[in-house]
């Protein structure tokens, strides 16, 4: 068997059977807690209680629903995918690993071979997160309780700066399309009339739209 029909016959299906089940079971872990409090505590909201919360948080995250696995799939590929929307911490740790990996490998995202390294990328940066957390949690939480004011501000900045990395890295591919997407969002984020998500949505889906004409036009490659 060739490795192409290898990896879409047997890998992906495989993976995406695995990827259900793991992610299923991550949701019902999630209420965990929750059902602790009710079976063992008594403690149990109202419908009404839980309906609130849930439109609460709804409505501040409705729009990352939607840009959240667009915007981030044509980098981490079908595995780091399912991956990442298990293990958390996407956008500061799974998405730059895989970038960086897939860069580093020589492979284009998006690609069979930029799903391997993006797989083999994250599946690390998972596993060296938790050694590292367990290790922070023992350890360390102590000591960051100690540190000076001005530098645990500077922790605030860490996201920011990732994200500035990561844009920075794609520029370089085309300085074109990196030159009008920091344009679009910064005259949006200057008007200060459309509210964040709907910034969130229009960068994305407008970046995208964009990077199409120009591909068709010959602009990029």
């Amino acid at each position: 068997m060739s490795q192409d029909k290898y990896y879409d016959e047997e890998f992906i299906p495989s993976i995406i059977r695995w990827g259900i089940l793991t992610l299923s079971l991550g949701i019902v872990f999630s209420f965990a807690p929750a059902f602790y409090l009710w079976w063992f505590h008594s403690i149990l909201p109202t419908w009404s209680q839980i309906l609130a919360g849930v439109g609460y948080v709804v409505a501040i995250l409705w729009a990352i629903y939607f840009v959240e696995p667009i915007s981030y799939f044509p980098v981490l590929g079908i595995p780091g995918t399912y991956l990442s929307f298990l293990s958390g911490n996407i956008s500061n740790l799974r998405l730059p690993c895989s970038a960086v990996a897939q860069e580093a490998a020589g492979v284009k995202e998006g690609t069979k071979e930029g799903s391997i390294i993006s797989t083999i990328a994250i599946s690390t940066s998972i596993i060296v997160n938790t050694v590292i957390l367990l290790l922070g949690v023992v350890g360390l939480s102590a000591a960051f309780g100690n540190l000076p004011p001005s530098i645990l501000h500077a922790f605030d900045f860490i996201l920011p700066a990732i994200f500035g990395a990561i844009f920075g890295q794609f520029l370089i591919r085309s300085y074109t399309l990196g030159a009008i997407a920091l344009t679009l969002g910064l005259v949006l984020t200057a008007i200060k009339i459309i509210p964040g998500w709907g910034i969130l949505l229009i960068l994305v889906f407008g970046t995208i739209g964009i990077a199409r004409i120009l591909w068709e036009k010959g602009k990029i490659h």
